[in-house]
Formats: structure tokens, C-alpha cells, sequence
């Protein structure tokens, strides 16, 4: 069995992106985390790649996998910090101060797949995400506990011609660029978006009406999506337009099925709703889920 400091360096490594954000989160020094990770790559015959700009391990990880377990078990027991993952507005909202007896992650991961493999790997204890795109109903490993729904609008920076626009309907909207999110990204908020001809591809550019951009930039110009509490941390700077899209966000824990009842779970789920209700009592559409 490697040494818990070992497996900590390196996982943090994959989870963190930079020997510098794991300094920041573990009792280690720079040349520590190298040493470490290193040690643990070594052990088990395996070496990191970075792809995409993420750390993978390369190699037969079927032993690594079994250690995991054994170390996030030892988590979940209370010796050591347990690991929570979240969005980039559900970090600063709802994760800070930082819950106790958890690390906070850089929440920063754009889509689904990263997130669900750090949790898969038992990398990430827990990843709080949104909601549509949460692991499969039949997913052998991952669960999903829903917190919240609320709805998604599209939102633009002041001086939108849409912005007073009376009776908005998609096909003003396809008139402008929509943010362009990774394929494969969000899967469901893809299919969505693809239902109703906004999600981008190489054909919109032929669909963007230049002629009422008003010698604005495409940047000016482009559509995005919000919600109440991604307006919460843009800063005020963005405009919510008055049409929602057709599905809803919220907020999911999603978590390893044998620790979906665990009493660390239950807290956490606790303080994330009692902060999720301080936005609730501001914006009525945001409803908590209390049973999930």
C-alpha cells in the first residue's frame, strides 16, 4: 500500500492541474508534490500525460484504481479532508467558506466528463454540478442528488438590440452568435439547444445578421446563458433577456453510489441547501428540492 502523501500528490496533481493549487490546498511544499508524485508513478509503473490541458495517468491503473479505494474510504472515515468539486458560481455561492472537514477544488471545469471522471476515480469525493446533464439513472457507479431547479435564460452585455425587444422568439435569437460551448460538453443542454437551431456550429456563421449588429463586435453581440446565480457572480455586467430556454438547471450533488447515505454527505448536502435558500427567498423561481 503506498503512503497516503504519495497518492494525495499525485491525485491532487491530476485533480489541481499545478504542484502550486496543490500547495495551496495540502501541507506540501513544491518539491514535495513533485517527489511524491513521482514516488506514486513509479510504484505502481504508470506516467502523466497531459491532455487538453488535464493530467492523465498512463498505463495499467487497475492497481492505482484499488489503492483509491482504500484511501477514499480512509476519507470518508475522517482521516483525512474529503474532496468537493463545484461550478464557477456554485464555488464562491454556495462551497465558500469552504465546509468544514472538505478541500474546495479551483471550480473552474468546463463540462461534464471531467468532473464525472474525477469522481468516477475516486479522485473527487463529491462534485456539486447542474442540473440537466447528472450521471445516467443506471450508471453502475455514480448517483446524483438533486438540490434545486431553477431556470436558464439567455443573457447579453448592455447595448444588446435585443435588450426592450418585445415578444422574443428563437429565431431572434439565431439572428445573433450564442456562446459556444465543447461538443460532448454539456449533453443534454447540447440536445436541447440543437432542438431549437442554437447550438453552434460552423453553419450559424451563415445565419448571423450583420446587418443589424450596428458596427458592434461579435464579442459585444453574443448570446449567453445564465441563471439567477451565475448573475450572482458575472460581475452585474450582463443583461437577462425575457426568454428562458426550454429546460431547467439546479443544483446536483453527484456522488460514488456506496456513500450516497453517508452522514459527511448529509451534512453537506445540508449546508449547501440552507445557502441555496438565501437565493431562494430572493428569486421565487428557484425551488430547493428538500427529498431527492
Amino acid at each position: 500500500m503506498v503512503d497516503l502523501d504519495a497518492l494525495t500528490a499525485l491525485d491532487a496533481l491530476q485533480w489541481l492541474r499545478t504542484g502550486e493549487e496543490v500547495c495551496r490546498r495540502f501541507a506540501m511544499s513544491p518539491p514535495t508534490v513533485s517527489r511524491k508524485s513521482r514516488k506514486c508513478l513509479d510504484l505502481f509503473g504508470l506516467d502523466l500525460e497531459r491532455i487538453q490541458g488535464e493530467w492523465h495517468t498512463v498505463g495499467d491503473v487497475s492497481i492505482l484504481l484499488l489503492e483509491r479505494r482504500l484511501h477514499q474510504a480512509a476519507r470518508w472515515m475522517g482521516h483525512r479532508p474529503l474532496r468537493l468539486e463545484a461550478t464557477y458560481w456554485s464555488g464562491p455561492l454556495l462551497c465558500t467558506p469552504t465546509p468544514e472537514r472538505w478541500i474546495l477544488g479551483l471550480s473552474n471545469i468546463v463540462g461534464m466528463p471531467r468532473n464525472l471522471q474525477l469522481v468516477r476515480d475516486r479522485i473527487v469525493d463529491v462534485c456539486i454540478s447542474g442540473l440537466p446533464d447528472v450521471p445516467a439513472a443506471d450508471d453502475p457507479e455514480l448517483t446524483s442528488m438533486a438540490l434545486s431547479s431553477m431556470p436558464v435564460f439567455f443573457v447579453v452585455q448592455p447595448g444588446h438590440p435585443l435588450i426592450g425587444h418585445s415578444g422574443l422568439s428563437w429565431s431572434d435569437i439565431a439572428q445573433f452568435p450564442t456562446l459556444a460551448l465543447p461538443a460532448n460538453s454539456y449533453p443534454k443542454v447540447e440536445e436541447s439547444l440543437e432542438s431549437i437551431g442554437l447550438w453552434n456550429d460552423c453553419v450559424r456563421m451563415s445565419r448571423y445578421r450583420r446587418d443589424a449588429w450596428e458596427g458592434k463586435s461579435e464579442a459585444e453581440l453574443t448570446i449567453g446563458y445564465g441563471t439567477h446565480l451565475s448573475m450572482e457572480v458575472s460581475g452585474g455586467t450582463l443583461v437577462r433577456l425575457p426568454l428562458n430556454l426550454p429546460f431547467a438547471s439546479g443544483e446536483v450533488m453527484i456522488v460514488r453510489k456506496e456513500f450516497s447515505a453517508h452522514p459527511e454527505l448529509l451534512s453537506l448536502r445540508q449546508v449547501i441547501l440552507t445557502r441555496l435558500k438565501t437565493f431562494a427567498d430572493r428569486y421565487p423561481d428557484i425551488k430547493l428540492l428538500q427529498e431527492t
